[in-house]
């Protein structure tokens, strides 16, 4: 049975961003419907509309007289990644605090403490899955679609800059976790002010962590002074 066009252009915007993100696709070679839509087994017109979509979330460009291609960011493009999801994180966290706690933040948030209790039972990168998912669901309490979708597209374009695989290391790992369970505390207290800072502090930590990497490299730039915006408290 043939699928709806509008499942099949989410299914082929979802397997173009494994592929992306997976280092499947070559950055330097134009990308071709028709190779893509070969390739994923599709037809092209749900990999044009996908590729379209993914041109206006920034993750592709298209180059005139070139093709379209894998948008490559820079250092500074992260930088500024980060400072807008700082912004619109830090509201998220100031939101979910003002609203209260939902069941699947909590159900979160037990993830996470018993993490922090048998943290030598999980590998680093479990505990960054579960970090992941509990921003994910630090945003859907704040109780805004708009800011729901406007980090989704930030995680994105993040994701993207150097193709970068995550970096798991155990000990970071528990000091994340340690950061992600001191923001759930404000939030189950309903004090935005310190669950905004805290997400600022957690966030400027995060950043810091990856210009780190970038210039270990050899391709990163230096770290601008207070590059995300940190929320001023009675604290």
């Amino acid at each position: 049975m043939k699928q709806p066009f509008e499942f099949e252009r989410d299914r082929a915007y979802h397997r173009l961003i494994d592929l992306i993100f997976s280092a499947g696709l070559d950055p330097q070679v134009p990308l071709s419907e028709r190779k893509l839509a070969d390739q994923l087994d599709m037809g092209r017109m749900p990999v044009r509309e996908a590729l379209r979509q993914l041109e206006q979330e920034g993750v592709v460009e298209v180059k005139p007289a070139r093709g379209t291609f894998i948008r490559r960011l820079t250092t500074d493009d992260l930088v500024d990644t980060y400072r807008v999801r700082g912004a619109l994180e830090c509201l998220a966290a100031e939101l979910a605090a003002t609203h209260g706690e939902t069941a699947e933040l909590h159900a979160q948030g037990q993830i996470l403490r018993t993490m922090a209790q048998e943290s030598g039972a999980f590998q680093a990168r479990e505990i960054d899955d579960a970090g992941t998912n509990f921003h994910e669901r630090l945003v859907d309490a704040s109780n805004s679609p708009a800011l729901r979708e406007s980090l989704r597209v930030l995680r994105m374009r993040a994701r993207l800059v150097f193709h970068l695989p995550r970096y798991y290391d155990h000990d970071l790992a528990r000091a994340t976790l340690g950061e992600h369970i001191a923001i759930l505390q404000a939030v189950e207290a309903r004090d935005a002010p310190r669950a905004a800072r805290l997400m600022a502090a957690h966030l400027e930590r995060g950043l810091d962590l990856r210009v780190k990497m970038e210039a270990s490299a050899g391709r990163g730039i230096s770290l601008p002074t207070s590059p995300l915006p940190l929320k001023e408290t009675s604290e």
